[in-house]
């Protein structure tokens, strides 16, 4: 048995030794199998029984998840009910079987393979992704065309379930079993549904691996380690002993992560933060919450539209949203409007590809431009406001003219609502990302148009140095404590504080824990990330005097590089507070 190492990307962190267990995989096929003109409608009624079949099964399924591991979870099967219930599916379906005098299963392949490449064709890796969803519909429609039962999984056996890509009702139901070690899939990204319910259940997943399914065979030992996103098949006794050893570390960390999650966010001399998590989909909210997350700081809206084929309806939008806003409560959500456009193209709609996405027809710019489609949004977010912990975040302003037209709009919508009675939060705070440098130079101008700012440093700092972080020839120079960043991020938080205006930073800045002390150093309370990471940032942020830090990042400002206001950072901190650089984390 060869001993190989593969490498992924690590979605779950952990470590898990066992055997493989590899699932089948339908395989699509763009073979024409044509039928004679009279049995056209035997065949349609074919198509039909399996779909019903298909709606059956995903009751049943969204009905067995809910009971097994609740109901955050058992939601992906209201989205895939109505992608299966979605008129333009049914209709191409029928169409092609009419017009082209082919059997169901060519029809399912060349509807999967057309949404396929449409999902393929959008340049943003999450958007991607979304792709599986349609892909699991269309699967459970293939199989049941057999009039096979929903193959049977009950096998107790603990395993490392192989596979070349987990769809998302295969996940919630494989993984709800309780006795998966853990995932090792060809395919799949940090978003997709498999990833995070992994998470949300603990269990050590590497996505990304492209061929591990042409590697092992069932039964044969493997080592899955979710953390640094590695995975080795028969892994000799040496080095089942150093990744035991590891495991053990981990496992500690992890007990470590529970108690944390249960500390009060306040500095050692008694200043309050606010540590928050950055989500795309709601079942992530327990898991945030169980990292000790406030509220979700940035819910990113983008994801609603590629639950299915066409354009979600206000009620599709309410539905999330209500969602968020009764699980979080009574911390707050962040609901930023959708931030697409240029390379995050919408699948539902023609839009023309542009030289140039990052600073193309984006964000509030699309949101403008599509107006209806906003309205709709403004007023499903307003509907769910009755909880009054929901927040409206406005992505990527660059001028005061920008907030005069959202603002406009959102009276308009008020307006609606109240002539229909329908109930809202009239004091629902209204804030935008500070995320293009223009935004940030006015930003004086700005906080007296708006609630609160959400500083998006990602961004920020990339159109700010003129850096493109992903980048390999350049990516050097994205420097988060550059000493201009740091100023403009000052400005940005002291221009609120004088209008007593509330201010976050969403981006990756918050979860670094050498950054995050240079924000709170900058006055900064609230910092929004990766669920993950606020348990390390709750750490450090505790081990700190506020008035040390304000003092030694005020000096550090003086300084003229990145790298002398890094050293000086940590040298005068490391003094005074050696506790806030012990990490924590698996390895430490």
């Amino acid at each position: 048995m060869e001993f190989t190492r593969l490498r992924g990307i690590g979605v779950s962190p952990g470590i898990a030794m066992g055997e493989a267990a590899l699932t089948e995989r339908v395989i699509f096929t763009l073979r024409k199998d044509y039928i004679p003109p009279h049995r056209v409608q035997e065949e349609l009624l074919r198509l039909k029984a399996a779909v019903d079949k298909t709606r059956e099964d995903l009751v049943e399924l969204k009905n067995k998840i809910r009971e097994k591991i609740g109901e955050e979870h058992a939601f992906i099967f209201d989205a895939h009910l109505m992608i299966l219930d979605d008129p333009s599916l049914a209709g191409g379906l029928e169409r092609l079987i009419r017009e082209e005098n082919v059997k169901s299963e060519s029809a399912l392949s060349e509807v999967h393979d057309h949404y396929q490449k449409m999902f393929d064709s959008i340049g943003d890796e999450y958007f991607k992704q979304r792709k599986s969803d349609v892909s699991d519909v269309l699967t459970k429609i293939y199989k049941n065309l057999e009039s096979q039962s929903e193959e049977k999984v009950d096998d107790t056996r603990e395993k490392i379930l192989v596979a070349h890509e987990l769809l998302p009702s295969e996940a919630a139901l494989r993984l709800s079993q309780g006795n998966i070690l853990a995932v090792a899939l060809d395919m799949g990204g940090q978003t997709s549904h498999a990833a995070i319910l992994a998470r949300s259940l603990n269990i050590p997943t590497v996505v990304g691996l492209h061929n591990i399914t042409q590697k092992i065979k069932n039964q044969e030992t493997l080592i899955v380690d979710g953390t640094d996103g590695e995975v080795i098949i028969n892994p000799p006794l040496t080095v089942q002993k150093e990744f035991l050893g590891k495991r053990e570390k981990y496992d500690n960390y992890r007990k470590e992560l529970k108690k944390i999650a249960k500390w009060k966010a306040v500095t050692l001399d008694e200043v309050r933060f606010y540590p928050m998590a950055n989500i795309e989909l709601p079942e992530e909210i327990s898991h945030a919450l169980s990292y000790g997350a406030e509220g979700v700081g940035l819910f990113r809206s983008e994801f609603i539209y590629l639950q299915r084929s066409t354009l979600p309806t206000e009620e599709d939008h309410f539905e999330v949203y209500s969602r968020l806003a009764r699980e979080a409560h009574p911390f707050p959500v962040y609901i930023r409007t959708i931030d697409i456009g240029g390379e995050k193209n919408l699948p539902q709609l023609s839009i023309e590809k542009e030289p140039n996405p990052a600073l193309g027809l984006r964000a509030i710019r699309f949101s403008l431009g599509h107006r209806e489609l906003f309205r709709i949004q403004l007023r499903a977010i307003l509907r769910a406001s009755i909880q009054k912990n929901v927040r409206i975040l406005i992505p990527m302003i660059t001028e005061v003219e920008e907030i005069g037209e959202v603002k406009l709009l959102f009276q308009e919508v008020k307006q609606e609502l109240q002539d229909k009675k329908i109930r809202f939060d009239p004091n629902i705070p209204l804030g935008v990302m500070i995320e293009v440098p223009a935004a940030a130079a006015i930003s004086d101008i700005l906080v007296k148009e708006v609630d609160y700012f959400s500083i998006g440093t990602n961004d920020l700092i990339q159109y700010y140095l003129a850096v493109d972080r992903s980048n390999e020839f350049v990516s050097y120079l994205y420097k988060p404590l550059h000493p201009s960043v740091l100023r403009l991020i000052k400005f940005v938080i002291e221009t609120a504080a004088k209008e007593g205006k509330d201010v976050a930073v969403c981006g990756e800045m918050a979860a670094d824990p050498l950054s995050a002390m240079a924000l709170l150093g900058l006055g900064l309370k609230k910092f929004s990330m990766n669920p993950i990471y606020i348990p390390r940032i709750k750490k450090a942020l505790r081990a700190v005097e506020y008035r040390t830090v304000r003092r030694v990042v005020n000096q550090a400002l003086t300084l003229k590089t990145a790298q002398e206001i890094e050293e000086y950072l940590i040298e005068k901190l490391l003094v005074k507070h050696p506790n806030a650089f012990l990490m924590i984390g698996p390895a430490s």
